[in-house]
């Protein structure tokens, strides 16, 4: 049981994925709407998906939220460049690697760096656990500054 903060936050950055993939906007709306069920979260609307034409083709994509009663999951894709970015933000823990696995394997990433915070370290889940992480960090780091 998660004792302070507000929940977990997982950043994917996807590259050398399929540009075929990263341009579908109905498998972008199938993941969205899909993958809070396999991560047992709570959809509160549909997912909304929207082509982007930028100033230059490489800077266009699919963007897609789906809003979630835990927080949002928000996919962004540039198919030429075979990039594409994933937040999975929620209030509630999750199986990281079961997100990253499905996401690896619908848009078929050939490498992809994450970046993994919980957010929200004084958010009083447990007031007083909080307060003695959060003094404890600010000790230590008063002490490196003086």
């Amino acid at each position: 049981m998660e004792l302070f903060g507000f929940g977990p936050h997982l950043m994917i950055d996807g590259y050398h994925a399929s540009s075929e993939k990263l341009d579908d906007v109905e498998l972008i709306r199938k993941v969205l709407d899909e993958l809070p069920v396999e991560m047992e979260m709570t959809k509160i609307l549909p997912p909304h998906v929207q082509r982007y034409n930028g100033t230059t083709p490489e800077d266009s994509g699919v963007t897609g939220v789906v809003i979630i009663a835990e927080s949002h999951i928000a996919i962004h894709t540039f198919p030429q460049r075979g990039f594409l970015s994933v937040d999975v933000f929620s209030c509630k823990e999750f199986d990281v690697q079961k997100a990253l696995n499905y996401l690896i394997e619908h848009f078929e990433m050939g490498r992809y760096d994450t970046h993994f915070i919980n957010r929200g370290k004084e958010f009083p889940k447990d007031l007083t656990e909080a307060e003695r992480i959060v003094s404890g960090e600010r000790e230590y780091l008063e002490a490196r500054i003086a």
